[in-house]
């Protein structure tokens, strides 16, 4: 359990022993009601002050931990015991007067410990004002300072599902960084490196084995395991997890499995687990799927205990190991199989080649340091081969948009590919930029030129679009675009 949860439980805690006496009504009338007012708005504010620290630094610990739901409940419960007849209270004047007078003292002496109080003095605000309030009114402040704190500890249950994705990730990565300097995690990947020190380990069947027997060993009785997920939501895991290995990998027969593989998750833990895994970033496995995982930490129906909280991270951690361990086995597996079918290819030959007699007209306009074959590099990126397994389709679509009949490109694709092209600047700093492009394009050389197909007009609206990525028919493409622009701005 974390320190904030500690704190915030232990306010509460301390709210809960107030709120639950058997004689509530006896003691609200016997003694000071403001007290309870002012704890209850204090534990309230307590949590505003988290939900604000949370706010710029999530704790996904305070989450895994800490039982909302069950403080809800508790909260309305109590709201609700106020409306009962026995808090209908009456007022008493004497009463009042007292209360003012010892809450002026008690202040007065917080101020100053050294203080010489003067009993005949006349009360001032806010005291006057407490002297004459009826006990009903102090049972609505109540009820308000309640409302507050259920509206406050709502807010910072709520609080991961408003954050940026990247705020989650980052939150995420300590989370995980934090739970790597724990003894039992360096143990976990201790025996994982022992394991993988032999050859024969290294296959891909047998470290799914080894996967599957430590999710069976660290999670196999814990919350995890009443992870709700439908027989057709398992069923599709798997089938998405047969994109990267063969099904005897996945299952392999009882003659390639070693005695001590036992005993090891079933398909339904197994794929509870893979619902936490990016089933579809290409040759690669296992990647954490971060939303998948915070959503689970984070989520106010989940408790784990100390022990759920280690093991969940454990396993985590380890598949991380798993994952750069299996990147150079599948990395070699896809190149050795990546290639287009011969009729894709051919599409893909005819279009580039039509495209690459356009690109030459734009070598005036190029960045300096860049050249044309950076520019015809960008487009057979684009339709490489070798791209990851998961965006062939994208990629597909990708060509379609470009594509027209068997020697032709349709210009307003051609069009939006240039304006990609000069988002990764390689372009010169022209202005306007869409003008020079289209002034390039558009010049003939002699009479036997081909002129470039398309008016000004439409070319600058379509090159002048920076959101076209958005539109449906590219929202598939546009997936081919997004991974090539982040393999080049890491190559910067």
């Amino acid at each position: 359990m974390t320190e904030e949860t500690k704190h915030i439980t232990a306010r509460l805690q301390v709210l809960e022993f107030l709120m639950t006496q058997a004689n509530l009504a006896d003691l609200f009338r016997h003694t000071d009601i403001l007290l309870f007012v002012m704890y209850a708005q204090n534990v309230a504010e307590g949590v505003t002050t988290q939900y604000q620290r949370m706010s710029g630094n999530l704790d996904i610990s305070f989450y895994v931990s800490f039982p909302f739901d069950e403080w809800l409940r508790k909260i309305q419960n109590w709201k609700e015991k106020l409306n009962k007849p026995e808090f209908q209270l009456e007022h008493d004047t004497a009463m009042g007067e007292g209360r003012a007078i010892r809450l002026r003292t008690l202040m007065e002496k917080l101020c100053d410990r050294n203080v010489t109080l003067d009993p005949k003095a006349k009360m001032e605000h806010p005291y006057k004002e407490i002297a004459r309030k009826p006990y009903h009114e102090s049972i609505v402040d109540l009820e308000m300072a309640l409302d507050s704190l259920k509206t406050n500890l709502s807010n910072l249950a709520m609080l991961p599902l408003r954050i940026s994705k990247e705020s989650r990730s980052k939150a995420l990565k300590d989370y995980l960084d934090k739970a790597s300097a724990k003894e039992t995690v360096t143990t976990e990947l201790q025996d994982y490196t022992y394991y993988c020190s032999t050859k024969r380990n290294k296959t891909v069947v047998r470290q799914l084995l080894y996967l599957k027997q430590r999710i069976q060993a660290l999670v196999g009785k814990d919350e995890l395991a009443d992870l709700d997920l439908s027989e057709s939501e398992q069923h599709e895991l798997l089938c998405d997890l047969k994109n990267l290995f063969e099904e005897n990998e996945i299952h392999p027969d009882a003659k390639h499995i070693p005695a001590k593989a036992k005993p090891w998750a079933n398909d339904e833990l197994f794929s509870k687990v893979l619902s936490f895994v990016d089933l579809h970033c290409g040759q690669r496995f296992p990647v954490l799927d971060e939303d998948g995982i915070v959503d689970f930490l984070v989520r106010k129906d989940v408790t784990l205990s100390d022990g759920e909280e280690e093991h969940l991270q454990t396993l985590f951690v380890l598949m991380e190991a798993m994952g750069r361990q299996l990147e150079g086995t599948l990395q070699n597996r896809f190149e050795r199989t990546a290639g287009h079918s011969d009729d894709f290819q051919q599409r893909i030959d005819r279009v580039l080649k039509k495209v690459k007699t356009y690109n030459a007209r734009l070598l005036p306009c190029m960045a300096t340091g860049k050249t044309l074959e950076d520019l015809n590099g960008l487009f057979d990126r684009w339709f490489s081969g070798k791209i990851d397994v998961a965006l062939r389709k994208p990629q597909e679509d990708l060509l379609k948009l470009l594509e027209d009949g068997l020697d032709k490109i349709k210009m307003e694709t051609y069009v939006h590919l240039l304006r990609e092209a000069s988002e990764l600047s390689l372009f010169k700093r022209m202005t306007p930029m869409s003008d020079k492009l289209y002034a390039a394009l558009t010049k003939v050389q002699s009479r036997d030129d081909e002129e470039f197909p398309i008016a000004g007009p439409s070319f600058n609206k379509y090159f002048r679009n920076p959101d076209f990525c958005k539109e449906a028919k590219w929202l598939e493409a546009a997936k081919v675009l997004n991974a090539v622009h982040g393999e080049y701005l890491k190559g910067e």
